[in-house]
């Protein structure tokens, strides 16, 4: 066999080529050289008369159709043969591909097992570990093929009660478990994934586990938990305070009323005397009166803080175009000598409340009316963008007396004023009752603007 194998080998039968040809076309001439040669030979021992030249180089009619038909077979021996080591070739290196192909495709599943940050380990029905990867003896404290699982991991000398691995092997379902102290080692919590590998080609089935690590995923839980307890204690801290909140604003604004009124009376009273008293008589009346209205206001203002923080939300769209030019014209009829130029779209429709939208745009309206008195040709817009993250934000400008920008921080802050009463006059309250409007609405408000150049306020409503 090993003769045979160097004889091909050296002919070159299974290659393609002239080379290949030429090898074997030698081949057929020396067996053919050796067949006349033999048969020369076996003339002079048995006819004995005549020479061994003589029969090799005068052969008779017979002899060369012997050796026509030793021709032919030799060269179909030759052909056959050629044919047979090419085909015999070909199937080696289709079989040594597969084989490569096979071990590559075993090394990149491997590799992939290896890679895997989760613990693998395979079982046959016996329990007894056919594989583990680095994972698995990393967190099992060695290599442990071989071995029975329960005996290597647990050391028992039984299967576990409950076994999912078992439990797998009887419902072929996929079994989860996860296990945690005193059951694991370290303290590590960890979930076990069991299931069946069915066997190819009739073998035997084999159980896998899949062990995860979940310890920081049960604190994290737990984090989560006491985070969630906590948000909740504050936030029912948070409607407490609000509660309370309300009822101390209802309270007040109760309780200051009746005072207030009578002051406000008695002042007005005191208005009627008028020519029985002097300048700084009439000036201290004109002020108690003044301070009465601007008191009765603040309360008002700040029973609307009151009120929006508790009114439940019905949200549906609203548009802002419409509800600007309603607010304008109310104010067009409370002052008729002013001219505002407005430019507002046809259509700012957002998704809110309309009922807080409307208090939270009356304030900027009015805002925009009270500190565009002074302009020449006072405008107030109105407009709509979206954001870099898809948000449409909602602005308010006007070109009046602005504000300086870098306190801009102060506006929404209830009772921070950053222009003087006398010359502006209001409660402090209106921004702030936008902010919370707004927060309602999980969206967020912020101011810019400049002193003698307006301002612009804008807002996002996200339902």
């Amino acid at each position: 066999m090993e003769l045979t194998r160097r004889l091909i080998a050296r002919t070159r039968l299974s290659e393609p080529g002239c080379r290949s040809f030429a090898c074997q076309a030698v081949l057929g001439a020396l067996l053919i050289l050796l067949f006349w040669l033999v048969d020369a030979a076996i003339d002079l021992v048995t006819f004995e008369s005549g020479t061994f030249l003589h029969f090799l180089m005068e052969p008779d009619s017979h002899e060369l159709a012997d050796f026509s038909l030793v021709v032919f077979l030799v060269v179909c021996l030759l052909l056959y043969s050629r044919h047979w080591h090419r085909a015999e070739a070909r199937l080696k290196a289709a079989l040594q591909d597969a084989l490569q192909k096979a071990e590559a495709e075993r090394a990149k599943f491997m590799g992939i097992v290896e890679a895997m940050g989760d613990a693998i380990s395979i079982q046959d029905r016996d329990l007894n570990v056919v594989y583990q990867n680095s994972a698995h003896q990393e967190m099992a404290g060695g290599r442990h093929v071989g071995r029975r699982c329960y005996e290597a991991y647990r050391n028992r000398s039984d299967a576990c009660p409950g076994c999912h691995v078992l439990e797998a092997f009887r419902d072929g379902k996929v079994h989860r478990v996860e296990l945690g102290p005193p059951l694991t080692r370290d303290d590590r919590h960890i979930e076990i994934i069991s299931s069946i590998l069915n066997g190819a080609d009739g073998k035997d089935p084999l159980g896998i586990e899949v062990i995860r690590d979940i310890t920081s995923r049960m604190l994290a839980e737990k984090e989560a938990a006491a985070l969630n307890a906590t948000l909740t204690r504050q936030a029912l801290e948070l409607q407490q305070v609000n509660r309370e909140l309300e009822a101390f604003c209802l309270a007040i604004s109760h309780d200051l009323r009746a005072p207030l009124t009578r002051i406000y009376s008695s002042a007005q009273e005191l208005q009627g005397y008028g020519k029985l008293l002097d300048e700084n008589g009439r000036f201290f009346v004109n002020l108690v009166n003044d301070g009465c209205v601007q008191m009765e206001e603040m309360i008002d203002a700040l029973m609307v803080l009151c009120r929006v923080t508790e009114m439940e939300i019905v949200s549906r769209p609203v548009d802002l175009s419409a509800l600007v030019k309603e607010l304008v014209g109310q104010m067009l009829l409370s002052t008729p000598g002013r001219r505002v130029r407005l430019e507002i779209p046809p259509e700012v429709v957002v998704q809110g409340d309309p009922q807080l939208l409307r208090i939270a745009l009356e304030n900027l309206v009015s805002n925009a009316w009270k500190y565009t008195s002074g302009a020449a040709d006072p405008v107030i817009e109105l407009g709509a963008f979206a954001s870099d993250q898809g948000e449409t934000v909602v602005y308010l400008s006007d070109n009046g007396a602005g504000f300086d920008d870098s306190r801009s921080d102060e506006l929404f802050k209830p009772f921070r004023r950053l222009h003087s009463s006398r010359e502006f006059p209001g409660t402090g309250l209106g921004l702030a009752t936008v902010r919370r409007i707004i927060r309602r609405h999980n969206g967020r408000v912020w101011g810019e603007g400049k002193p003698g150049c307006g301002a612009t306020f804008y807002f996002t409503v996200n339902g």
